[in-house]
């Protein structure tokens, strides 16, 4: 790792082997995986006390729930006796977790509730409320669901930064008064590529959509895919670089009077109900930035460092996706994908919102195939005997963009919409926490 850009300012190359090795992928599991906030789900997945979801922290199976007294509830889905599953289902209700290895059996609190011949087995010296499941620290914003492993790690909101928290909240997560929800479903595909290859794509890469996605502009412009077109190529378009306890990117952010005009446009398509739903948002947005010296329209992806990922905000017309980067080695990640609509979106609205991310940011959309082409096309060049030795390169606007934010007046690091500030910053910081002592 000694070829990994650590400096501030510095471009340095990165070598090939933080994409392929594995000794490197499991210090990452430790330093981290283990010391971020992940996030693990979304309030509205599990409504009701008893409610559950299983997901990953990196490799760690996990249940995400909600216990009796509706408290949300993150439980490492391992028995402590002989370390099998507690919860063989994707999603449910219960009250209890049952092992079916030996019967141990615990609540949605985690707390281990019986033992099969506890009393003749095991004899009083037996702690058994010491014997729960091991959970994370849990922490919740706006019906984001976060989990953290280490104790000593700074709180959600500080991790996050003020300044992402300011576009998050006026841009996805105070833009319906009712909140998100999500649909139901999930998206899981397998991406050929180690896992920060596809987290700094959604945080920083603007530069690879006209080479990459060639076929997807062209339809656009050839008014194929009116149903999702979106002003990406007019108006003003920015990144932004935003670091709370660690590096945080933001796409496509769109400052112009014509992105809204666009979306009345669809609204208009859908019925009055739609124009009226729209117009509601807007005012209500204007309210939230009457202040804020530059309004901007909305962002449209995002990375939260390290690996979720979301896409979707540059319109009101187009599914909010959430996305995990799940790894599953050093060259292949399994991609976890949701879809949330705005609640008080009438029906059209949110059936339109479903169909644009399906058509677009799925394993069979008019995106994604481009994308997973051309991971594969890299896994396999990654480490063959002369590719090994030539590093991966981060340069890009480094001697052009000026050092200070291009909108002073932003939360953030404001750059040049094809930049790759964010990469550098990403690789920046994991640098550092792949050093530092733990």
């Amino acid at each position: 790792m000694e070829t990994i850009g650590s400096k501030t300012g510095s471009a340095l190359p990165i070598d090939s082997s933080a994409f392929y090795d594995e000794a490197v992928y499991q210090r990452e599991l430790d330093s981290i995986f283990k010391r971020s906030w992940l996030f693990v789900g979304h309030e509205s997945m599990i409504p009701k006390p008893g409610d559950f979801r299983t997901t990953y922290m990196a490799d760690d199976a996990v249940i995400v729930c909600r216990d009796k007294e509706s408290r949300v509830r993150v439980l490492l889905n391992k028995c402590r006796h002989r370390g099998n599953k507690v919860c063989q289902f994707d999603k449910g209700n219960a009250n209890i977790f049952h092992c079916s290895y030996h019967g141990w059996s615990y609540d949605t609190a985690g707390r281990l509730r019986s033992v099969p011949l506890a009393g003749s087995a095991y004899g009083p010296q037996f702690d058994k409320a010491s014997m729960g499941l091991v959970s994370p620290r849990v922490a919740t914003y706006k019906g984001l669901i976060f989990a953290c492993w280490d104790q000593s790690a700074p709180p959600l909101e500080e991790y996050l930064g003020e300044g992402l928290l300011w576009y998050l909240d006026n841009f996805l997560l105070d833009c319906d008064p009712n909140g998100l929800q999500v649909v139901p479903g999930l998206h899981r595909y397998l991406m050929p590529v180690n896992w920060k290859l596809l987290a700094e794509n959604f945080g920083g890469d603007q530069y690879h959509f006209a080479a990459t996605h060639g076929s997807v502009s062209a339809l656009s412009k050839a008014g194929q895919t009116a149903r999702i077109n979106f002003s990406i190529d007019e108006g003003q378009h920015y990144s932004v670089v935003l670091d709370g306890c660690a590096p945080h990117g933001l796409l496509q952010l769109a400052v112009g009077k014509n992105f809204y005009q666009d979306d009345l446009a669809q609204a208009e398509t859908l019925g009055t109900e739609a124009v009226d739903w729209l117009t509601e948002r807007q005012r209500l947005q204007d309210e939230r930035l009457a202040t804020s010296p530059v309004q901007p329209y909305s962002f449209h992806v995002a990375n939260i460092f390290p690996n979720f990922s979301m896409i979707g905000m540059g319109t009101a017309f187009y599914g909010r996706g959430f996305i995990m980067w799940q790894p599953r080695g050093p060259r292949l990640t399994e991609v976890w994908e949701w879809c949330l609509v705005e609640s008080s979106a009438p029906r059209a609205v949110k059936e339109r919102m479903v169909f644009v991310l399906s058509q677009r940011q799925s394993a069979a959309g008019l995106v994604t195939p481009d994308d997973h082409e051309n991971f594969e096309r890299l896994s396999d060049a990654l480490d063959t005997g002369v590719a090994r030795d030539v590093p991966f390169n981060y340069s890009l606007g480094e001697d052009v963009e000026p050092m200070e934010s291009l909108v002073a007046e932003l939360p953030g690091n404001v750059r040049p919409q094809i930049s790759e500030a964010y990469q550098r910053e990403f690789y920046r910081h994991w640098h550092r926490t792949m050093t530092e002592p733990a």
